[in-house]
């Protein structure tokens, strides 16, 4: 019991000081998620179509509107650094569920309190799973919650397939990953039927949860948009690239180790122990080989993999382990328990300092967001339609709006159209009819990264003007609309991180400027 409390309260520690330690910059979705749940809190209505851009959207079909109101209170209520601790608790109850399937396959066995196992999957995936807080830690938990009731059943029987329709109720209004919890139980359906065992009850599941679908703000067009989103492809947008494209191929280097590592223990089991093919886990198999071709395809969905094959295949990980034993057992006693003291010490030394630091909040740089172009349209009083980045489009709309609307940010396919990125695309690179989503649809002011080929084309161009520029950005406004003076933002970092979530202009801040100026 004393171990079994240790190991819990560990993974939490090291849970949450691997999120304080990994990253605490903002995910460029968290900004939309932030207004919608904000929207939703304030009016008790679900949003049902866009109201921070200006160019042509659909009917607002919102996947993660559950995830934006839970986001949105937890930060009203516990602050900035309360996000960051969310995603450690969401990161722990992933793990936890990651190790009551592997008790429940391995019930009478001290085999599950492996703290280390555990620990090296969330370092694996502790970059996949990204900055601060997303929507994605809440699929990656009903994922796994999903598979110990399932792996429950499977082994002991009784009624635990019943509580699955109604997680698919909380899961499908929280997030759209909710469709990997269709597949999943599509995969049992097969793989049961392979190893010549009852599929009804399964059958019967996957139902319920397909019913549970439509229990939503949105009715019947909500389901078929999740459909939709769930099969679209997204070439233009990095995550859902594969791990292995030619973009990510320095990329990823963990978890390509851990695909490995996993294929040759996998490998090296099933020779070892002569498993042929009938006696060989069927539905075991097909998780993890869907899962393997999900994380070869998409760098979005390595979450799943680690955290489904890590914990499928612990018993062939712990098999393996268990050859290399002193033949005293004594001595392998001694070895286990010395073992388990290092870990357990090493992984709440390297966690509780991090976590009671005076220094813990969430921050933004300037090398990944536009703080200072942000702020010089602000304090300049540079109302209207804003063109900025699609990744930047959340940010800007959270400090901006409703002065200024944006012209796309990541929501995608959730509002706009799907040739509107393509005319993105165009802009920035400069390529075919590059100019046409400036011509057809009003623009007062732009935010151009530099980066991109646009910013010299936008440079010279005679209908505008740059009024402000830094390392990573720049200010244009139309040459008719240009003014005598402008106010500089506020040249220090620490003032954008001091007011990360902040949307009001510091008074006193701003007069300094003006002071200056004078």
């Amino acid at each position: 019991m004393i171990k079994k409390f240790l190991f819990v309260i560990t993974i939490f520690i090291f849970s949450i000081g691997l999120c304080y330690f990994n990253n605490t910059m903002p995910d460029l979705d968290l900004w939309a998620r932030l207004i919608a749940g904000e929207y939703i809190v304030e009016n008790l209505a679900v949003p049902k179509h866009d109201f921070w851009s200006y160019t042509p959207t659909h009917p607002w079909y919102d996947h993660e509107w559950g995830a934006s109101v839970i986001f949105y209170l937890v930060l009203k209520i516990f602050g900035s650094n309360g996000l960051i601790i969310f995603k450690g608790i969401l990161t722990a109850l992933t793990l936890l569920f990651c190790y009551k399937t592997v008790e429940i396959r391995k019930p009478t066995s001290s085999i599950p309190y492996n703290i280390f196992y555990y620990a090296f999957m969330l370092w694996i995936v502790s970059i996949s799973l990204g900055p601060v807080v997303r929507c994605l830690l809440f699929t990656c938990l009903f994922f796994s919650i999903f598979i110990y009731i399932l792996e429950r059943y499977r082994i002991k029987g009784g009624k635990c397939l019943i509580l699955l329709p109604f997680l698919m109720v909380l899961w499908s209004n929280i997030h759209g990953g909710c469709i990997s919890g269709l597949g999943l139980i599509a995969i049992y359906i097969i793989g049961e039927f392979l190893n010549g065992k009852s599929i009804k009850p399964y059958i019967l599941t996957l139902s319920g949860c397909i019913i549970a679908l439509f229990i939503n703000p949105y009715g019947f067009e909500y389901v078929r948009f999740l459909f939709y989103a769930g099969l679209m492809k997204r070439q233009y947008i990095f995550e859902w690239a594969s791990p292995f494209a030619l973009v990510n191929l320095k990329g990823y280097i963990r978890y390509k180790v851990y695909l490995a590592i996993l294929l040759i223990i996998q490998i090296t089991y099933i020779i070892k122990n002569k498993i042929n093919f009938k006696s060989l886990d069927k539905t075991k198999l097909l998780v993890i080989l869907a899962m393997i071709y999900l994380s070869v395809t998409s760098s979005r969905h390595i979450t799943f993999f680690v955290f489904t094959a890590g914990t499928l295949l612990y018993e062939e990980f712990y098999f393996l382990l268990n050859q290399i034993k002193f033949q005293n057992k004594d001595i392998n006693d001694s070895l286990c328990l010395f073992k388990d003291i290092c870990i357990y010490v090493f992984l709440l030394i390297i966690s509780l300092p991090v976590i009671l630091s005076s220094k813990n909040q969430v921050i933004i740089t300037n090398s990944e967001y536009p703080g200072f172009a942000v702020e010089f349209v602000k304090i300049n009083n540079i109302k209207g339609n804003l063109f900025i980045n699609f990744d930047w489009g959340s940010y800007a709309a959270y400090k901006l709006y409703p002065h200024n609307l944006v012209v796309m940010d990541g929501r995608y396919e959730e509002v706009y159209n799907p040739d509107l990125l393509i005319q993105l695309k165009n802009f920035h690179l400069v390529q075919n009819d590059w100019y046409k989503i400036i011509r057809d649809y009003k623009t007062d002011v732009m935010i151009i990264e530099k980066k991109y080929r646009v910013y010299e084309a936008i440079s010279i161009h005679p209908d505008w003007v740059k009024v402000f520029e830094n390392n990573l950005s720049a200010v244009f406004v139309p040459r008719k609309n240009l003014k005598d003076k402008y106010l500089l933002p506020v040249p220090y970092a620490e003032y954008y991180n001091a007011n990360v979530f902040k949307t009001d202009i510091n008074k006193t801040v701003l007069k300094n400027i003006h002071s200056q100026i004078k």
